[in-house]
């Protein structure tokens, strides 16, 4: 009843836009947003509901500032969205304000359309989550050409050693139970990629990816001498066990490194594009791993999530 209800509501809103002459709808997030792919899936949700009801989608992350917003511009850009991505359907923030003919998105998340066929756990994609949503990615959410030209290039020294396991491992706030899954144990990730290392002797590189320095090097004493572990330049917790885990997102750094903000979206979103061009995955349930499934759109030879085994 209550989903029918909701609907029923979207449709006469739908209505009454079109009554008041509306064309732009303007995604925006309540400040400061959350971590970079949690804001990703907010406005993949009300891309898509807003190409349902035939209206043109803009994000707004220079009025409504995010985590990763700079108070100075990025290569000219002020809204946080466009320092990686380029304007969801061709049309910029300030000509759907200057239009006068705009309406602003809900300030919520459209989970009915951000998680489409996506599995109950953490919005793990199913296959046709992957089906769906690849296409509104493709068309709508692009990473800026130049952006991608610099991950390509980096990417292409890995090309010719041979298949590579792209490894996630989500540390720091994760660990904290808050309601989402917690992540597997190290020994567990261990043990899947040495079952993967024994069925195809063609690997020859592991991809990690992680936000905790600490696992960057369990993975390196571990797999030396039986396997390359590549890791990509970024900022990193380096928290001891036992604290409080934060996530990277919060910790501040700002007086560390120029555009630190910007540079810790740059960062994610490069580890994330790795890892969609991998042969392999390995991971557990976040948000990163869960858009970097819908990127590869069936490409990986095989996925393996690790479950937690805590309680």
């Amino acid at each position: 009843m209550l989903e029918w209800i909701k609907t029923l509501l979207e449709i006469e809103g739908y209505y009454l836009m079109k009554r008041l002459h509306k064309k732009y709808y303007v995604i925006s997030r309540p400040a400061p947003g959350a971590g970079f792919f949690s804001n990703y899936y907010w406005v993949l949700g009300h891309v898509v509901f807003a190409k349902k009801f035939g209206y043109i989608p803009v994000v707004d992350m220079l009025n409504y500032k995010t985590l990763y917003s700079e108070e100075d511009a990025v290569d000219g850009e002020r809204n946080a969205w466009n320092y990686y991505f380029e304007n969801v359907d061709a049309i910029g923030l300030d000509e759907a304000y200057r239009s006068n003919k705009y309406i602003l998105a809900r300030k919520e998340p459209l989970h009915k359309y951000a998680n489409r066929y996506c599995d109950v756990n953490y919005r793990f994609p199913s296959g046709k989550a992957i089906d769906y949503y690849y296409p509104v990615i493709k068309k709508h959410l692009i990473i800026r050409t130049a952006i991608e030209k610099q991950f390509e290039d980096n990417w292409e020294d890995l090309r010719g050693k041979g298949k590579i396991i792209g490894v996630h491992v989500r540390g720091t706030d994760m660990k904290n139970n808050l309601g989402h899954p917690m992540p597997a144990d190290i020994p567990q990730y261990f043990e899947a990629i040495e079952k993967m290392l024994n069925a195809d002797s063609k690997i020859a590189v592991i991809f990690l990816a992680s936000d905790e320095k600490a696992v960057i090097e369990e993975f390196k004493s571990k797999f030396e001498g039986k396997s390359e572990v590549i890791v990509n330049e970024a900022f990193r917790s380096d928290e001891q066990e036992g604290e409080r885990k934060t996530g990277i997102h919060e910790l501040k750094a700002d007086k560390i490194r120029d555009r630190h903000r910007y540079r810790m979206g740059l960062e994610v979103l490069k580890d994330a594009w790795c890892l969609s061009r991998c042969n392999y995955l390995v991971c557990g349930h976040s948000n990163v791993t869960n858009a970097v499934i819908l990127w590869n759109n069936h490409q990986f030879e095989k996925v393996v999530c690790v479950e937690s085994k805590k309680e």
